[in-house]
């Protein structure tokens, strides 16, 4: 039963058909008539014009008003009945019910804002203060409009409830969902059930969501989803808290970032980021942060790190706290790794600090890998492959060599640069620049004893990042 009304008595909605009609009835008495005795529906046999029957209906109103008592008339105040096609008052023991029937508008001023009031009918409980809407709902305070088809309203809290439905537009942001409460004094909202956001960058869906209108803050609660479409790219978390003015955003607990994308061939990549803690600055650099236990995967590479910034726009990933990037047979590491991709293929990982590229040199051989360290060291690649590879400053190479299929010892090299190109993802050509030096490893100094000439700061990761759907797997490397 709505917030209220009357359970001893049944309040019938007429059919808006000819002139309004309104029955209030007692189910213990027959013939019940309205505040003069006689039913509005009666009067058509005495074919009172309508205007006359408005004027009456007033009056009589009015009337009830007065004999009601100095409270009533006190909280009559409170709104100021702007249209009605009919208007009827009734005393139910110490209850009053106001009664407005056809193109009901009803506004309720304040200091702080008057909140409107459009629907088809309108109860109105005078001592409550609280009046049930039906029809064609509509509330307006300030910039957001509030539409439903049922709804209730407490004057003296101004707190807006609808139950069945809820359709909020405030600019160009359009809210719905299946139920909904605003706080016209607080200028706060909660919504709950199938809750979904629209405005001019995305779209958010959610279980709850509480809207805090000063502060321009959301708090969205239960399997938020949020879809760019310009960039087709999707957050996913348990919870999000969103702060409009500042353009910040954050997922505080299970966040995922997803973005598809279409290479050559019409084929579909899907990227994967997930972490502890994800954060969205809409500034000038739109970027996406991500930190703690960061893990992200695509077809052409994979990544691990402590904290991570996907510049979006820029098509740049920025690795901090002992990164690693993966890319086929190659393992990356340094203080800092910068991924850039163009047309949505790996171009180039520029590595910076205690940098080391590792790949393995023979199937058969599981302890020998090829190595390159230096201070900086930049990869370059061409439609998925590696091309070519530049170590500068203190740059070091260990590179396992093979004589028809067979061991045959290793070069360890170091110079200030040292240059390595590739063809079809195989090393065709080593340039080393300024002061150049080398020694040659025969087969029996090394064999069954790689482990001591790898290179400082070696370390081969076995449990490289995969993607499998919307999660992040671990598959064994060896």
């Amino acid at each position: 039963m709505p917030v209220g009304s009357v359970s001893k008595y049944e309040i019938r909605k007429p059919k808006y058909e000819g002139n309004p009609k309104l029955e209030m009835r007692d189910p213990n008495r027959r013939g019940s008539g309205g505040v003069s005795g006689f039913e509005f529906r009666d009067l058509d046999l005495f074919r009172i014009p309508r205007l006359v029957f408005r004027a009456l209906s007033f009056a009589l109103c009015a009337l009830s008003f007065v004999l009601g008592g100095t409270r009533v008339y006190s909280q009559q105040k409170d709104f100021e009945i702007r249209s009605a096609d009919v208007l009827d008052v009734r005393r139910f023991g110490a209850q009053q019910i106001q009664a407005l029937i056809g193109k009901v508008h009803m506004v309720q001023p304040s200091a702080s804002g008057e909140v409107k009031i459009w629907c088809d009918s309108a109860f109105r409980n005078m001592q409550t203060n609280v009046v049930d809407l039906y029809g064609h709902v509509k509330i307006v305070r300030d910039s957001v409009t509030l539409t439903s088809a049922e709804g209730m309203y407490s004057g003296n809290k101004r707190l807006v409830v609808m139950p069945k439905g809820i359709l909020l537009n405030r600019g160009r942001m359009v809210l719905t969902s299946r139920y909904g409460e605003y706080w016209a004094e607080d200028k706060r909202a909660y919504f709950r059930g199938e809750v979904h956001v629209v405005d001019s960058a995305s779209s958010t869906w959610s279980d709850t969501l509480t809207y805090f209108e000063q502060e321009e803050k959301s708090i969205a609660v239960g399997r938020v989803r949020v879809f760019n479409p310009e960039n087709n790219l999707t957050v996913f978390g348990d919870s999000l808290v969103h702060f409009d003015k500042a353009k910040y955003t954050i997922v505080p607990k299970n966040p995922r970032l997803m973005q598809i994308d279409t290479v050559a061939g019409g084929a579909l990549d899907t990227l994967l980021i997930v972490s502890a803690i994800m954060e969205a600055y809409q500034d000038s650099l739109q970027r996406f942060l991500a930190r703690g236990r960061v893990e992200m995967a695509r077809t052409d590479f994979a990544a691990r790190c402590g904290e991570a910034t996907y510049f979006y726009k820029r098509d740049r990933i920025v690795l901090r706290q002992q990164p690693v990037v993966w890319h086929a047979e190659n393992q990356i590491s340094g203080d800092s790794i910068v991924i850039t991709t163009r047309d949505k293929k790996l171009q180039s990982v520029y590595v910076r600090g205690r940098s080391m590229a590792i790949s393995r040199a023979d199937s058969i051989h599981a302890a020998r890998f090829d190595q390159l360290s230096a201070r900086e060291i930049t990869l370059r690649f061409k439609n998925g492959k590696i091309v070519q590879i530049d170590a500068d400053r203190t740059a070091t190479s260990l590179y396992y060599l093979f004589d028809g299929g067979s061991a045959n010892g290793a070069n360890r090299s170091s110079g200030d640069q040292i240059l390595m190109e590739f063809r079809d993802g195989k090393l065709d050509r080593i340039k080393i620049v300024g002061g150049v030096e080398g020694k040659y490893y025969p087969e029996r100094m090394i064999a069954k004893r790689e482990r001591a000439y790898n290179l400082d700061g070696f370390r081969w990761i076995t449990d490289r990042p995969r993607r499998r759907q919307l999660s992040i797997v671990h598959e064994s490397y060896d």
